[in-house]
């Protein structure tokens, strides 16, 4: 049997997480009435669809779009030029409202995967609550993440 502690989830899941909130780094919520974005923040919505495609995930173009519009002229430039760029909290606010614009199911099935072969994949995603850890501050998630995702650990 695999023994992991708490202190070796987080590693594990915030990693994955982190990896996954930075590709989508950019929302709100998606609708056809975007709103019209251009110069350098139509350049860092791209990066964040090519960034979020490059992990294997499909953001709404529109509900990027939405988000971009939000960044200063700054952070945007920082998103367009590195998706790991260290944003102003204003622009790491916005950033995390890209997690809207994906597919949940598709995000969730990432990160389950991502957390490797030693973990009962069907139990971390019915133990895997993103409004959790993305309200959550800081680099690692809540107690309560990794409460829930223990008993899914094991051999």
């Amino acid at each position: 049997m695999l023994f992991v502690t708490q202190e070796e989830i987080p590693h594990e899941a915030t990693a994955m997480i982190i990896t996954l909130v930075a590709a989508t780094a950019l929302t709100a919520c998606g609708s056809d009435d975007s709103t019209a974005v251009s110069g350098i923040q139509a350049e860092a919505a791209q990066a964040a669809v090519d960034s979020a495609a490059d992990q294997g995930l499909t953001l709404d173009r529109n509900c990027v779009d939405d988000v971009a519009v939000q960044l200063s002229d700054e952070d945007a430039a920082l998103a367009a030029a590195d998706g790991d760029a260290d944003l102003s909290p204003e622009g790491e606010e916005v950033s995390l409202q890209l997690i809207a614009c994906a597919d949940q199911d598709e995000l969730i099935d990432s990160i389950v995967t991502g957390l490797g072969d030693g973990v009962d994949q069907e139990c971390a995603r019915d133990a895997l609550d993103l409004t959790t850890v993305l309200a959550s501050s800081g680099d690692e998630p809540p107690a309560e993440f990794t409460e829930a995702l223990t008993p899914c650990f094991g051999g």
